[in-house]
């Protein structure tokens, strides 16, 4: 076991250094300067526009950029803010609970909703209820996620309000409070991140379990005389459902990173609505503490459900041993 995580680990750097490098490599080709945007409409004077630039590295190649942000990285230093002059670390520090936030309320939507439609639509199959469940995920998979976000937000937030004359409606914009506070803020933002992937989780779970139950082992269950319940809780649901954990957790590493999409149609102040209002100014330090930051959370997510593995199926060998 230890020596497959040191391996993963390895295999981490590579694509650490291949993504790091494709951004700093493409924010050459950007258009617009940061120091510009961040004196606005004024007129900076020369000497101080060149101060600006030197204290931010913007007046050196992109490679010796790159050298640099190596090793503040390596002083666990991610830069500082170009438009607010903050340090990365603490706006990410600010931002990352609500992406969590929300992050879990979607993912604890997909685990509910999707695993259970899809266990009871694989248990009733070719019923109306399976029909129905078939063709709702094939329309959620298909929908926009921004438009989802849109609609949801006229018709529970605006729509909503009209009809019952402000008395009951869903909140459509930010977060509203601390960490804990405000759920109900939840809502809307969580149903459309969840949305495609609670969709996806449904029909993975429908295909695995009607392709378990024609295993062997599950007719010589049934024929020991198990009940369909016994048979499909201690027998098919744990062979069923290391794909569908294996896409939930990497659709977690891809929340944690930040729902770019949602987090921008309802004003969530998360690492998504971070990193594409700091890409809209140019704000590179935060571009790249927000990516760096992203690429650390998938990996990490990436090791746990490689891990996991092993604790769903005890058949599955890391590393090409057995764990004994």
């Amino acid at each position: 076991m230890y020596r497959y995580i040191l391996r993963r680990l390895a295999q981490f750097v590579p694509v650490f250094f291949g993504v790091t490098l494709l951004l700093f490599f493409i924010t050459t080709l950007l258009p617009g300067d940061p120091v510009a945007l961040r004196a606005g409409e004024r007129k900076l004077p020369p000497a101080v526009y060149q101060e600006m630039r030197h204290e931010y590295g913007l007046d050196k190649p992109w490679y010796q950029q790159y050298v640099h942000y190596l090793g503040r990285l390596a002083r666990g230093d991610l830069g500082t803010s170009i438009s607010s002059g903050r340090p990365v670390i603490a706006i990410f520090k600010d931002t990352f609970p609500y992406t969590l936030r929300l992050s879990l309320a979607a993912i604890a939507i997909e685990i509910l909703i999707g695993i259970g439609v899809g266990v009871v639509s694989a248990v009733k199959q070719y019923t109306v209820y399976d029909t129905f469940a078939t063709l709702s995920t094939s329309v959620l998979v298909a929908l926009p996620v921004f438009w989802l976000g849109l609609m949801l937000q006229y018709f529970f937030g605006i729509m909503l309000k009209n009809w019952t004359g402000g008395a009951f409606y869903l909140p459509i914009s930010g977060a509203s409070g601390p960490v804990f506070q405000d759920w109900v803020h939840l809502i809307l933002p969580s149903i459309t991140l969840a949305s495609v992937s609670t969709a996806y989780a449904a029909r993975i779970a429908r295909s695995q379990l009607l392709e378990v139950s024609g295993q062997d082992y599950v007719r010589t269950a049934f024929a020991k005389g198990l009940s369909p319940r016994a048979v499909l809780w201690r027998h098919e649901m744990k062979n069923a459902l290391i794909p569908v954990v294996t896409f939930i957790g990497l659709d977690l590493g891809m929340m944690l990173s930040g729902a770019i999409l949602t987090e921008t149609v309802f004003n969530w102040p998360g690492i998504g609505l971070t990193i594409y209002q700091a890409i809209g100014r140019r704000d590179y330090p935060v571009v790249f503490g927000g990516v760096t930051l992203v690429l650390f959370v998938v990996l990490f997510v990436n090791l746990l459900v490689d891990i996991s593995y092993a604790f769903l199926d005890p058949r599955i060998r890391l590393g090409g041993k057995a764990e004994g």
